[in-house]
């Protein structure tokens, strides 16, 4: 086969594989971890000593990934922090591994059915690239900006394969691209594994080289085993190993093994979260069922060798990610399946090569439906990852009854402005799950949103039976009592949220303003000042600061605290209009009458700065 040929074939591969993740370009920086990674922590910006430092030393939230960490650092000097570039060198580093995945199959194919003509051999690697590339299960990977370093490793993880069928054995060139793959994600700790099925089938070593096969690679399990060792610290670190017991992890081990494999095959009604039910049991028949699948593939094995070796190779590019050892609260996930299903992938390309010889039109015609139909659903999915609540409101889909979907798709929907909706899973989070305080927590702040004081309460005191030091219920509670004019109540619980939470400004700002309105205006001064030093850039503190001012009669401060406010937003009219009136106080006319006419410029009717701004005029001709 021409070398213009393999990479013209190649590089068709590679467009073709992009094409179904288009929609995700126009996707946003989700709250579910990009936020996380690449905005609440900005260590990884930059590439001075101190930021590479970080990148080689840190497991920030768990894993040790230096490599994934680069990529973002070198993404963010070129493009700054643009979600279509971060989600551009996603979808070029998967068009890639599409390229690499093809080249690989092309080796496998080539020394599996020598007799083969290269054409054909050609065709069928394309086809098993291109249904790995464009499979609905390849979506969370390439459409989550925080699993860019998945297709980072999976591209390092088919380099490393690639290499290895051409030059099998312990080559420096093997051991520094597992090392790249490694230093992008820790599940490529399975490699050595996979080379090891390659290594008994197609390449027959493990009948030939024998005890050399497994000495070869024990620079590689050393260290795989290292990198392993240092992400298992770091989940523990940071709390987010599970100690589940051990029966439960192996049942779900082996229930995940089933489970990718239907979605494999069968990937509709896919989700972004799978839930752990409560009541999670695998039972003794698909367990059985598994054993007996592996038992069969086992003793065929000389009889239908790919297939042994296909579901060997799924078996151990899934183990790290199984669910041996928990991270998370989820059941599973289809980025787990990655690198699993390319040995799928193989034996469908072993398949379509072997169709083409009895049937090639009806085989041509099945490979085009299969590739389409996958593209279609990928298309489809890919618009699902474009925004939190479109992703939320698809986990709530495939299964209504997880509280974790619906409490993170209110919380979406809030953040999108459509608060009525959020409340509506707030409260079906808060049936399902009626021991959770955060959910009638925020149907009580919906409630107060719409003024449904006693609404309001409920829901708030609710919260306060399930957590009673829950310092956002207090003040919720508080707001609640306020609008219901139970003022004394109201100020109990303004001090109860300030002895849990004495940085919240919010809580102090409405218990300054509650002393103001009972007369103590030096009291309300104190508290203010401290929320001006809290929350520098809230206006409307400075504002109340500016009011709590004037009853005290110091109109110069007071001055001062009404232009700070309208600096920080000039769009605060009511400041505007009370800026001039200090300004009027100290018989600054002509800077009262300009306040008072930015005043008018934001609400022309306002009839009071409009008398106002005569009377200075009047004063200032007089």
């Amino acid at each position: 086969m021409p070398a213009r040929s393999l990479t013209a074939a190649a590089l068709f591969l590679a467009f073709a594989a992009a094409v179904p993740f288009l929609p995700a370009l126009n996707g946003a920086f989700l709250h579910w971890d990009d936020r996380v990674f690449l905005f609440d922590n900005t260590a990884w910006r930059g590439f001075s000593v101190s930021s590479m430092r970080w990148m080689l030393t840190t497991t920030y939230c768990g894993p040790y990934q230096p490599l994934a960490w680069a990529t973002y650092a070198l993404t963010h000097r070129i493009w700054g922090l643009s979600p279509l570039a971060f989600h551009g060198v996603s979808l070029a580093g998967h068009a890639a591994s599409t390229a690499l995945f093809f080249l690989v199959l092309r080796e496998i194919l080539a020394k599996a059915t020598p007799a083969a003509a290269p054409r054909e051999r050609m065709f069928a690697a394309a086809f098993a690239a291109l249904v790995w590339a464009v499979h609905p299960l390849r979506v969370e990977s390439v459409a989550w900006i925080a699993e860019q370093r998945d297709v980072l490793c999976a591209t390092f993880s088919l380099l490393t394969t690639l290499l290895y069928l051409r030059r099998p054995g312990s080559d420096p060139w093997i051991l520094a691209s597992l090392t790249l793959a490694l230093l992008s994600k820790s599940s490529a700790v399975a490699l050595p594994l996979t080379l090891l099925v390659l290594d008994a089938w197609p390449l027959g070593r493990l009948k030939t080289e024998g005890r050399a096969v497994f000495i070869e690679k024990i620079p590689m399990l050393l260290l795989a085993f290292a990198f392993a060792a240092m992400t298992f610290l770091g989940h523990r670190v940071d709390g987010a190993i599970l100690s589940d017991p051990i029966v439960l992890r192996a049942q779900i081990a082996l229930h995940n093994f089933g489970f990718y494999l239907v979605r494999i095959l069968y990937p509709i009604g896919l989700s972004p979260y799978y839930p752990l039910a409560p009541d999670f049991s695998l039972g003794l028949a698909p367990a059985a069922a598994i054993a007996v699948a592996a038992a069969a593939s086992w003793k065929c094995r000389r009889e239908y060798p790919a297939v042994t070796a296909a579901l060997a190779h799924y078996a151990a590019a899934l183990l790290p990610m199984a669910g041996l050892m928990r991270v998370g609260g989820h059941l599973g996930a289809d980025r787990y399946t990655l690198v699993a299903s390319m040995g799928p992938a193989a034996l469908a390309a072993g398949a379509l090569l072997s169709a083409r010889r009895r049937a090639p039109r009806a085989a041509m015609t099945t490979a085009l439906l299969v590739t389409a139909s996958l593209a279609a659903l990928t298309w489809r999915a890919a618009k699902t990852w474009q925004d939190d609540a479109s992703l939320w409101a698809k986990a709530v889909a495939y299964d209504p009854k997880s509280v974790q979907a619906r409490l993170n798709l209110s919380a979406a929907l809030r953040r999108a402005g459509r608060p009525d909706e959020a409340a509506i899973h707030e409260r079906i989070a808060a049936e399902l799950d009626p021991k959770l305080p955060g959910p009638w927590n925020n149907l009580a702040g919906w409630a107060l949103s719409r003024g449904r004081w006693a609404e309001a309460e409920t829901s708030a005191r609710r919260a306060l039976s399930l957590e009673p030091k829950l310092a956002a219920a207090h003040f919720n509670l508080a707001c609640a009592l306020q609008g219901l004019q139970r003022n004394d109540e109201a100020l109990r619980e303004l001090r109860r949220t300030l002895e849990l939470e004495p940085s919240d400004p919010k809580a102090r700002n409405n218990l300054a303003l509650e002393l103001l309105r009972r007369g103590s205006a030096l009291g309300a001064v104190a508290e203010l000042r401290r929320v001006v030093a809290d929350a520098p850039l809230w206006a409307a503190a400075r504002h109340n600061l500016g009011n709590a001012l004037t009853v005290l009669g110091r109109h110069r401060e007071a001055a001062l605290a009404f232009d700070e406010a309208v600096h920080l937003d000039a769009a605060l009219e009511e400041a505007w209009v009370n800026a001039g009136n200090a300004q009027a106080r100290l018989g600054r006319y002509d800077e009262a009458a300009r306040r008072y006419e930015r005043a008018l410029a934001l609400k022309p009717d306002d009839a009071q700065a409009r008398r106002n701004l005569a009377a200075v005029r009047r004063a200032a001709g007089s």
